[in-house]
């Protein structure tokens, strides 16, 4: 008894779908460093750990913040974690949870702590971001 073009796409469709399923991989935040020259922020996903380093001996510290979006406020962005490193040897690092209940950047800058989630070298200050993120 021959199939019908419905009952063969369907066929298809659901061979189509269970290989997509089989080849997938879990979607997972990755390690982000952000290097300024002066000196550099990574977040290490294993841990939620944020680890700054001043790489010059200037007199000046660097500086970074964790700014937070809720996709649940309408608030935007707000800054809900400070770290900094200087005058001292090696780097400072500091935990913080990152979650899935909305996206994350971090910022680093040379002197002074950031004031926004998105300061860069295009604005004439010596600050970089890492874009957005979540677990």
């Amino acid at each position: 008894m021959p199939k019908s073009k419905f009952t063969r796409s369907a066929a298809a469709a659901v061979g189509a779908a269970a290989m997509i399923v089989a080849t997938a991989t879990p979607a997972f935040a990755a390690n982000k460093t952000v290097d300024i020259g002066y000196g550099h922020m990574t977040f290490i996903d294993d841990g939620d750990v944020f680890k700054i380093c001043d790489d010059q001996a200037d007199g000046k510290g660097v500086y970074g913040a964790v700014f937070y979006d809720s996709y649940l406020s309408p608030s935007g962005y707000e800054r809900v974690m400070t770290i900094s490193d200087g005058g001292d040897s090696g780097c400072d690092s500091k935990g913080y949870n990152i979650g899935n209940s909305g996206t994350y950047t971090f910022v680093i800058c040379w002197g002074r702590y950031p004031t926004g989630p998105f300061e860069n070298p295009t604005f004439g200050v010596d600050c970089d971001y890492a874009g957005e993120f979540n677990e």
